[in-house]
């Protein structure tokens, strides 16, 4: 029973994560095999399995998002403290600190990096089906390859910014 107890979040990602990859990668099969028939335009997919591909893509990108962001700010807080306490004067080395990305990525749990992996990797999938498929694709592929497009946006956002010193 301690081991369940110490490995219980580990086993709740893992199942969490799981249950992403096998629902979108039935849709995603189910997607990429399909033939147009001339009666569809796309393959039809039942509501239980668009209803939980939605959810768990939605829920997957806001947790992975909020996550990085909550840790950004936690290692620029610090950062600024550490700022603070440099002595100042002639002398003292000035300017602001840089903000540094490998002290976030150190912060990062094990079960946050394998989300974030795990998301792009299934994401960069249902971007590259929806681009080949194109209209003969559902709607669910469509909304999610633009979701992703916009958390990669997001992400980029912070990984190419650049900080502006204090005076």
């Amino acid at each position: 029973m301690d081991f369940l107890r110490q490995q219980l979040f580990n086993i709740i990602a893992f199942v969490f994560l799981g249950l992403f990859v096998a629902v979108w990668g039935t849709v995603l099969l189910r997607v990429g095999f399909w033939i147009p028939d001339g009666r569809t335009v796309a393959p039809p997919l039942n509501g239980a399995l668009v209803t939980a591909a939605g959810v768990l893509a939605t829920s997957l990108s806001s947790l992975t998002a909020s996550a990085l962001g909550f840790t950004i700010a936690e290692v620029r807080r610090d950062e600024r403290e550490q700022e603070a306490r440099r002595p100042s004067g002639p002398g003292a080395p000035g300017g602001a600190m840089a903000f540094n990305p490998s002290e976030v990525t150190a912060r990062l749990s094990g079960r946050i990096v394998a989300a974030v992996v795990v998301y792009l990797a299934v994401g960069l999938l249902v971007l590259l089906l929806w681009l080949i498929k194109g209209t003969a694709s559902t709607d669910l592929i469509g909304a999610f390859a633009l979701s992703l497009l916009g958390w990669l946006i997001g992400a980029a956002g912070v990984v190419f910014q650049t900080e502006k010193p204090t005076t």
